[in-house]
Order: structure tokens, then sequence, then C-alpha cells
């Protein structure tokens, strides 16, 4: 009796110690009883960053789709294979005659990608303003002061769609997919605005009706707001609308461009009038073209276009890295030849790679990753194994910077924090590196797929989670 009583003992005694949770264990547990969290599916891992030991885990080894998190293979692979000061050319061939102060001939954009061309965003010098006024001077020594001809972009596109093939419908026609080419001008975007008149919706861009046919499939019954989409894939001028049958108009909004090499015949002569220089537009013929003129333009190092695709989460950058990766290193600009290379670089140094890559940005839902994966490749970055010095600063700051400037603003995580956020409909991620109280950095990621809140609700969880995962660490 007194035996039987013992052994009972020791399986109680055993059953309260097999249940006692780790205060992160406790927190993973908060975050999984959230009611914004029912449903969803959600994965966790944490590495010691000096030496990619793993830490912690929640499903650390479940495929899950990643949205921009994707981005940090894509930048990691970039920086490492073509360095961080890799510059992508555009060059601008001036091929005609000059009679009589008149150039007649053709301007020969030939690109290989720069996606920060005409950007604004990338500072005053860099917009479309500065470079048409640059080629305007440039044509002036030479004793040009008026042009006829036309614009021609050499290639025209790149192996392949503008678009990823496995992005979602409804983000076709927006400034956050839109299609890349070889000569991407204002990052392929415009502001517009859209209205309505007898024959239907349009869209314009100041006095300028823009040639894009515009479909409405509306719902009549709904309260008047604004459209739930404007859609339409880049090299289709046609754009699809939907909402409720009153559309709250006219809508300032901006969309992407269909087709850039077409657009840039009108719209580059349409600079260089305002710049002073008139262009009339002509399809010129010549048998015996010379080159007039040649300039370079270079984009920003890559360490710069890093920043831009980790910190605001830029996917034309994105798309532009893996095309440019491809060029280099395969010989052929397209995405799938710019995946083998990332796939090549992972298996180098022993990092599975993922066999559901399909884009650089991270648009497609086709794509997955693993937090385990995740963590592994930010460990291998910050430790001797992966060298990317100075590659973790390209993430943007908790509370101060790029896509986290409104979030993970808690005092006691202030300078702590740099990640990447990641968010489509219904996924949120978010992955990174923590510097804990005691001196360690840690490398996490939190991926979420079928999460039914918001990014700010997403990103208060996961703040309480590393305030946790910082108090808990050694």
């Amino acid at each position: 009796m007194w035996r039987v009583s013992f052994i009972s003992l020791l399986l109680l005694l055993f059953q309260v110690s097999g249940s006692t949770q780790s205060p992160l264990d406790e927190a993973t547990d908060r975050f999984l009883k959230h009611p914004l969290s029912s449903g969803a599916t959600i994965s966790m891992s944490v590495r010691d960053a000096r030496n990619g030991d793993l830490v912690y885990q929640h499903q650390g080894d479940t495929w899950m789709i990643p949205a921009s998190n994707q981005k940090l293979v894509t930048t990691a692979a970039a920086w490492s294979l073509l360095g961080p000061d890799h510059r992508i050319p555009t060059i601008i061939h001036w091929k005609g005659i000059i009679l009589d102060s008149v150039f007649v001939g053709e301007m020969v954009l030939e690109g290989h990608g720069d996606p920060s061309l005409a950007s604004g965003r990338f500072g005053p010098s860099a917009s479309s303003a500065a470079l048409v006024q640059r080629w305007v001077m440039q044509l002036r020594q030479l004793g040009i002061r008026e042009i006829r001809g036309q614009v021609t972009c050499s290639p025209e596109t790149f192996p392949g769609s503008p678009i990823g093939l496995t992005w979602e419908w409804s983000d076709l026609g927006s400034c956050y997919a839109q299609g890349i080419w070889p000569v991407n001008w204002e990052e392929n975007c415009l502001q517009a605005e859209l209205n309505r008149d007898s024959a239907g919706f349009y869209l314009s861009t100041d006095s300028l009706r823009l040639p894009w046919p515009v479909i409405a499939s509306l719902e009549p019954g709904r309260a008047p707001s604004e459209p739930d989409f404007l859609t339409g894939p880049a090299g289709e001028p046609t754009r699809w609308i939907g909402g409720p049958e009153e559309i709250r108009l006219p809508l300032a909004i901006r969309v992407s461009v269909p087709d850039v090499p077409s657009w840039l015949q009108e719209q580059i002569p349409r600079l260089f009038d305002n710049q002073g220089m008139p262009w009339h537009i002509h399809q010129v013929a010549m048998a015996h073209q010379r080159l007039v003129w040649r300039d370079t333009i270079w984009s920003p190092p890559l360490k710069v276009l890093i920043r831009e695709a980790n910190s605001e989460s830029n996917n034309l950058v994105a798309e532009a890295l893996v095309r440019r990766m491809g060029e280099v290193l395969g010989g052929t600009s397209s995405v799938g030849q710019g995946l083998v290379q990332i796939r090549k670089w992972l298996g180098r140094h022993d990092l599975s790679p993922s066999p559901y890559l399909h884009d650089g940005s991270g648009l497609s839902r086709q794509n997955a990753l693993t937090a385990n994966f995740l963590t592994g490749l930010l460990a291998a970055i910050a430790s001797d194994s992966l060298v990317i010095e100075g590659y973790p600063t390209t993430l943007a700051e908790g509370g101060k910077s790029g896509t986290l400037r409104r979030f993970l603003n808690d005092k006691r995580l202030a300078g702590k924090i740099r990640a990447k956020t990641g968010t489509l409909n219904r996924v949120r991620c978010l992955s990174g590196y923590l510097d804990t109280p005691g001196g360690r950095t840690l490398s996490f990621s939190i991926l979420s797929n079928q999460f039914t809140g918001s990014t700010r609700e997403f990103m208060a969880l996961c703040q309480q989670w590393l305030l946790d995962l910082s108090n808990s660490a050694p």
C-alpha cells in the first residue's frame, strides 16, 4: 500500500513539474489565446545570433506565408553576392544627326532594372525633373536647341512577365505591385484622379486623360465610400474598379503604369518641353544613325537600395534585386534565374533553401518559409558564418524608422529592435534582432497566417511577447 502511494506521489510530482512553464511559454500562451489569434497558425523561433543556437521555438518548422519577410532572403543574398557597393546602370544613347541645332533621331534608354531611376525618394538629384535638366544641359552644350524624334527603351521588357505570375489579382494595378521593366521611371507609378462622366469612369493626371479604360463592377445598396479596389496587371491598359454603386468622387489615387516603355514615349518629351527644350515626337527611321552623345545614370549603392527594400518594404526594389542577380550571375535577368542564384547561395551556407520561392518581394502567397529558417538566416548574417557587415542596420528600428516608426515604441525596447515587417491579407509577420539587457543579441521570427486583426493589433501582441523575451533571456 505504501509502495503504491509512493509511486502515485512521484507521478503527481512529475506531472506538476512537467506542467511548469517558462515565462516565455506563458507569454506565447497569452499570444496564442488572444481572441485575434483564434483560428490563426502562429510560428515562433528565437536563436542566439552569435552562434545560431536555437533558444526557443513554437511550431518553428511549420511552412508559413512570409509576406515581406521574404525580402530578408532576397536582400541578404544580393548583399553577399553582388556586394554593398554594387550599382545598376542605365545608359542613354542619343542616336541621330544634328541639323541646324535640331537633333533628329532617337533617345535610347538601355536599362538594367534600376528601381531608383527618376525617383525623388532617393534624393532631389535623382528626380525625373533633375534627370531631364541634366540631359537638357548636355544637349545644349552640343549646340542642340530642339529635338525631333522618339524615345526607345532597350530592351523593352525583361524575360517573362513584368509582374509575379502568382500575385493576387486584387494587388495588381496598385503602387506596391507595379510591374518591373528594364527601364523603370518614377517607380512606375503616377498620381492620378479617378472621376466619372456620362461615358463612365476614367483616370486623369493634371489636364491629361489617361488612355486606360476603366471597367466597373459595383454593388448596389452599399453606403457611399471609396472603391474597394482599382486593379489591372502590367502590360494590360484596362483597369477594373470594384466597390459600392456610389463612389465618392473625385478621388486622388496613385496608380501603377501598365506599359512603361509606351508611357515614356510621351512622358519624357513632355518633361523636355517643360524644361524649355521643345520636343516634337516623330517616328525616325534613319539608315545611317550615329551616336551623338552617351550618358550613364548609376543607381545608388546596393546598400542604399537594400535599406529601402528592408526598412520601407519597397517591393519594386526587391524584384529588381532578384533580376539583377539573375543578369550578373546567371546571364539572364529573369526571376527564375535570380531565384536559382539565391538557392545556390543558401545551399553554400548550409541554409536549406525553401522549395517555395516565387518572387523577391513576398507578394506571392505561394512563397513559404519557416520561422526556424529565418532566425537561422538572421543569426548567420550576424555571426562569422555569413559576414554581411552592416546589413542589420538596413532593417527598420522599432518606434523610429521605416515600417516600424509607429510600432514597437515601448521605452523598454528603445534602440533594441531592428526587424522586417510582413503584411498581406490575413498575414502578419515580424522577424529581426533583439538586444537583451544582458548583452545578448537574439534573432527572432513571429509568423502569423490567418490572423484576423490589424497590423497595429498584431504589433501590440508582438511588443508584449518581445518584452517577455527580453526579460527572460539571460
